[in-house]
């Protein structure tokens, strides 16, 4: 089993993430509506919330990480087939979903997991 203390894997997990931070900020925008930029922070919020995880639990292996998010897609899953009858609550839960998907990408890449 891969342990991770800030190795090599870890660290273009965490440059990634913070690359995909840095391009998300760029995307926000006055121009833009109200929801693109929410999703956008979200995004953000998403990506520091993984990036905190890595700093608290440095021996965490990618695919424990990358096994987390999953847990969380699928609760956002459960909540919007739970929860049909609010626009804007779905809104949130799909934004969560999307996100996590792609920053969930972003690891599996970065961390070059098979």
């Amino acid at each position: 089993m891969q342990k991770v203390t800030w190795d090599h894997t870890f660290e273009n997990v965490r440059k990634g993430l913070l690359d995909e931070i840095k391009a998300t900020q760029k995307r926000i925008h006055s121009v833009h509506s109200t929801t693109f930029n929410s999703s956008m922070q979200n995004k953000i919020d998403l990506a520091k919330q993984i990036l905190r995880l890595m700093e608290r639990y440095p021996k965490m292996t990618v695919k424990d990480l990358l096994y987390l998010i999953e847990c969380r897609i699928e609760g956002e899953k459960i909540v919007l087939s739970s929860y049909r009858w609010s626009v804007e609550m779905d809104q949130i839960h799909y934004d969560n979903r999307d996100n996590l998907e792609r920053i969930q990408f972003i690891i599996w890449d970065a961390g070059k997991v098979e």
